[in-house]
């Protein structure tokens, strides 16, 4: 499964209900606009894992990743894409 954007525009919304405003916005830092903070970061990554069955390495990981939509969907087409090579 390939992550598109409106898959994860549903688990940020149900994450915080505030981002839907600003999700399109391609130059809003969630975390640095607060709308994404540490424990959304962690139910975000819980989502994902329980939709794809697998874990995701906290080590590759880093507030960079998680700094907008685009950052997101690069993160995790990666990630899946490794998976799928182990």
């Amino acid at each position: 499964m390939n992550f598109k954007k409106s898959d994860i525009k549903k688990i940020l919304i149900k994450i915080n209900p505030k981002i839907k405003s600003y999700i399109d916005i391609k130059k809003i830092n969630l975390i640095n606009n607060g709308l994404l903070d540490s424990l959304m970061i962690i139910r975000l990554i819980a989502e994902i894992e329980s939709i794809t069955k697998r874990k995701v390495k906290i080590g590759k990981v880093d507030r960079k990743t998680f700094f907008n939509m685009d950052s997101i969907i690069k993160f995790l087409n990666k990630w899946k894409l490794t998976q799928s090579m182990i």
